[in-house]
């Protein structure tokens, strides 16, 4: 064995000189036991075991606390020192390796991944760019699922967290063992070819009821016909896709109305379309479903702090 090992080893165990540099810290061992857990008994005899290996007094006891000793002071350099190196490992791992925080997995609808959560991600990997020496840092891995495909995976322990939504004039999604979290509301647009409204004469869904539809998801579909139906006519659905884009595509080509999310056109707004607000459609709610036992895990409190500051 290496020379500097052996004399390493031969001064017992190296996490008793961290519980000193805690002890020092504290300023009493009854304030280290408190804050690192340990009962004060036990703390003392780690401390009592140190001096004896190293062979000097490295405090006083005294009624207001602890009085380090020169031999205390050198040891607490030390202690330090042995500190930010196991800091440093475990940093130039994370930052090697991808260790040192947790993968987290999400499934979220197309308009809600490719809008407010890949800002929110983006967010979140600038800041870790601007703190690189952060000791942990998480990753995110994220696959499209609409909400009644993302609340199986989120119930079978395939993701971590389930972004879904639902009309206001729905119950919010719910799943047993699991948080929902409310994001706030998701307001829904009539997109309209801007060449059918140059006179500005759509103002409500019934303005709409002889046009073409493009639709979306099949809980979109079902939401737009439900809607339509409660002004009295039924929809004629000429095109079906989930993707933002490709309904924006369509309706700028003049080939139908969509009704479609903010959300969705926060970073794929398409030229040549009418977004016109209409009270009787409502606005939609965005929830995040995390199973209970990681609802305060900060892995997740900085996503949805992220997601909320959007």
């Amino acid at each position: 064995m290496p020379e500097h090992f052996d004399q390493a080893l031969a001064t017992g165990d190296p996490k008793r000189l961290l519980l000193f540099g805690a002890v020092a810290e504290a300023g009493s061992l009854g304030a280290a036991a408190r804050e690192i857990g340990w009962s004060q008994p036990a703390l003392s005899q780690h401390m009592s075991a140190l001096e004896k290996d190293l062979g000097v007094t490295l405090f006083d006891r005294t009624p207001r606390g602890i009085v380090l000793t020169t031999a205390g002071q050198l040891a607490l350099i030390r202690a330090s020192e042995v500190a930010a190196s196991v800091t440093g490992l475990r940093r130039d791992l994370a930052t090697a390796f991808g260790l040192g925080g947790r993968n987290v997995r999400l499934a979220g609808f197309p308009s809600f991944v490719i809008g407010p959560l890949a800002a929110a991600l983006g967010t979140l990997e600038t800041s870790a760019a601007d703190h690189p020496d952060a000791v942990t840092r998480h990753s995110y891995e994220v696959v499209e699922a609409e909400p009644p495909e993302a609340l199986t995976l989120l119930d079978n322990g395939t993701i971590d967290v389930a972004f879904v939504f639902h009309h206001e004039d729905e119950d919010p999604p719910r799943l047993e063992g699991a948080t929902t979290i409310d994001l706030g509301e998701d307001r829904l647009d009539l997109l309209v070819p801007e060449r059918w409204n140059r006179a500005g004469q759509i103002h409500s869904l019934t303005d709409v009821a002889e046009l073409p539809w493009i639709m979306g998801c099949e809980r979109c579909r079902s939401t737009a016909e439900r809607l339509c139906r409660r002004v009295g006519f039924e929809p004629r659905t000429r095109h079906i896709t989930d993707n933002p884009g490709a309904i924006q595509a369509l309706v700028s080509n003049s080939l139908g109305v969509a009704l479609l999310p903010q959300s969705a056109r926060r970073t794929t707004a398409v030229d040549g379309i009418a977004a016109i607000s209409i009270a009787e459609v409502g606005t939609r709610r965005i929830s995040a479903l995390v199973p209970s036992e990681l609802d305060t895990a900060p892995e997740i409190t900085d996503l949805l702090d992220a997601l909320t500051e959007l």
